[in-house]
């Protein structure tokens, strides 16, 4: 990786470059739940004692955070259910109290909107050791200050969030010792609110009321974990009781729209495309940063950013979650029901790294590869039953065509959920563009479709469960067997010549939902093939009874050999096409 990944003009909004050049990113693969839990309370008591960095990760229950970001802790530690008792009061209590730090040094920024706080105490390394440009205060306070400043103007001046302190208020950013892997988090502080609640009781209803960021944070990371903070800052102030996974995935977001750089969340993405089964309100901190996904897909899809602030805007003012407020920022934003959205959002997540077609993610190249499992070539096909599908999650997998004729005969049996299947059928005669052909799955939840297979070069097949967060998993069955005799078993074509045309001669032994016919000429065997109905020829067949069909072609040149193909139309919208016959104007007498 030799450069920053850069979006497309329409959604990049790039910051005063604060950062040295980035090194490549963690590849850690490692996975987080931070549901607390009883189990954790020893391991919380032990970590009391060493700082809010070790608490929060006792908190999570591991050694070492795969995201750098400790806001989603907090919440699970404050959410209603969360394990009580005195560790977590404890734990609790500390990381919403803002840190003592030894020999205190306060820095306000130059608009008055931030004050930094750092230890005066003597550093062996890092930036916090450093003065290049002696202005008496470390080099990391210098670069957090102009971050504080470029993302504040970014998030509330460009983009229209609320101020993350309240106006005629500073916020107090802390430079800590967290490690880890942990670069900082955002806290309400109780205290400043009035009254603390006790673990379980549910967010404190007021604004982020403290930043704190790791003072060992590197040159090339200062801006990315600055501008993460304040945007969580900034979107508590707009609706503080917001679910986790959708305050964490916006804030990772506003950071890749403001940079245009992915390197800092590949680990995220590469989760999210690799685990899509496991639903976009999934509590794992990788799953969260990124389903930051979500809402790019929404800003690329209606053409305005905006959007992600208007879901924001209606969870503030109808109290909602954010599939309810989704669904009605879409509906007058962009005329889309949620359903509709997340449906597209699954085919979306496919075209990624090598599969991108430029037709869908402006960045989709730069991607991590998704998640597209083969079931190699051999019909009939049995698949599962698969593996459960979280609310807000999807499963994909892809079927290669065997240049059989014929056709695919699918079925889909699913329940619970919101189940709902696509297939995505990409033809050789259509190029790379694929044809949507939905699979409507009854009241019992089963569902067939028959694709012609003969001109298919593959066929994905996507699997989804659009229930919102809360409500049950989705189980699919997925059954494939070739029908040779569909969508039309062709008994004879023949082109007969005339003295000045050709009629064009066919009987088929049986048709399966087919509605028309199409019919093409070309001068070579090989094409082009032009059509030459300008309506299509009504099928009239119905399952193994014959039909016979007559067209006459009067536009040709006298002893002129032409070529003919004959095409069906189904009822899902889909073709296929038959063998090439020939023939010429019959010699005159």
């Amino acid at each position: 990786m030799t450069g920053p990944r850069r979006f497309g003009a329409a959604f990049l909004f790039l910051l005063p470059c604060l950062n040295d050049p980035l090194p490549a990113a963690d590849e850690r693969e490692a996975s987080l739940a931070p549901v607390v839990s009883d189990g954790q309370a020893r391991r919380l008591g032990d970590s009391l004692a060493d700082g809010p960095g070790a608490v929060l990760l006792a908190a999570a229950g591991v050694d070492r955070l795969p995201a750098p970001c400790g806001t989603p802790v907090i919440a699970a530690l404050e959410r209603p259910g969360a394990a009580a008792g005195p560790a977590f009061r404890q734990a609790y209590a500390l990381l919403t109290t803002r840190p003592i730090l030894p020999s205190e040094r306060i820095v306000p920024t130059r608009d008055g909107h931030f004050v930094i706080h750092y230890s005066g105490s003597a550093r062996p390394s890092g930036l916090m050791a450093v003065d290049r440009d002696g202005s008496g205060q470390p080099d990391l306070v210098d670069r957090l200050a102009e971050a504080l400043l470029a993302s504040r103007s970014f998030l509330v001046t460009r983009l229209g969030y609320p101020p993350p302190a309240p106006e005629g208020s500073r916020l107090d950013v802390f430079l800590s010792d967290l490690g880890r892997g942990l670069e900082g988090f955002t806290a309400s502080d109780p205290a400043a609110a009035g009254a603390a609640p006790p673990p379980g009781s549910g967010p404190p209803a007021s604004s982020a009321s403290f930043i704190v960021l790791d003072a060992g944070l590197p040159a090339d990371a200062v801006l990315a974990a600055t501008l993460h903070q304040v945007a969580h800052a900034s979107l508590a102030a707009s609706a503080p009781r917001a679910a986790s996974w959708w305050s964490e995935a916006s804030a990772s977001y506003l950071v890749v729209a403001a940079t245009g750089d992915l390197r800092g969340h590949e680990a995220g993405l590469r989760a999210r495309l690799q685990s899509p089964g496991r639903g976009l309100a999934s509590e794992d901190l990788l799953l969260m940063q990124g389903a930051l996904l979500w809402p790019m897909f929404l800003a690329e899809r209606t053409g305005d950013p905006g959007i992600v602030r208007q879901i924001w805007q209606e969870i503030a003012t109808a109290a909602g979650d954010p599939v309810a407020a989704g669904d009605a920022a879409l509906g007058r934003w962009a005329g889309l029901s949620m359903a509709e959205a997340f449906r597209e959002f699954a085919a979306w997540n496919l075209f990624t790294a090598e599969r991108d077609d430029g037709q869908h993610y402006s960045f989709g190249r730069s991607l991590p590869e998704s998640l597209l499992a083969s079931l190699g070539t051999g019909l009939p096909l049995n698949l599962g039953p698969v593996e459960p599908v979280d609310p807000l999650g999807n499963v994909a997998f892809r079927l290669p065509g065997d240049g059989r004729g014929g056709a695919l005969d699918l079925e889909i049996r699913a329940e619970g959920g919101g189940a709902a299947a696509d297939l995505l059928v990409f033809f050789h005669s259509q190029g790379s563009r694929p044809v949507l052909v939905p699979v409507p799955l009854g009241a019992g939840g089963a569902g067939r479709v028959s694709i012609p297979w003969g001109d298919a070069r593959e066929a994905w097949i996507i699997l989804r469960n659009a229930a919102p967060p809360g409500e049950g998993a989705a189980r699919f069955e997925v059954r494939g067997a070739h029908d040779p005799y569909a969508p039309f078993d062709l008994a004879a074509l023949v082109a007969r010549g005339l003295p000045s045309s050709i009629s064009l001669e066919w009987t088929t032994a049986s048709e399966n939902g087919l509605v028309g016919w199409n019919i093409y000429r070309a001068e070579t065997p090989a094409g082009p093939f032009a059509r030459l109905n300008a309506v299509a020829v009504p099928a009239f067949g119905a399952g193994e009874a014959e039909a016979g069909y007559i067209f006459v072609d009067e536009r040709v040149r006298p002893g002129k050999r032409y070529y003919y193909q004959i095409e069906g139309l189904t009822d899902l919208g889909l073709v296929a096409r038959s063998h090439i016959v020939s023939g010429r104007t019959s010699a005159p007498r």
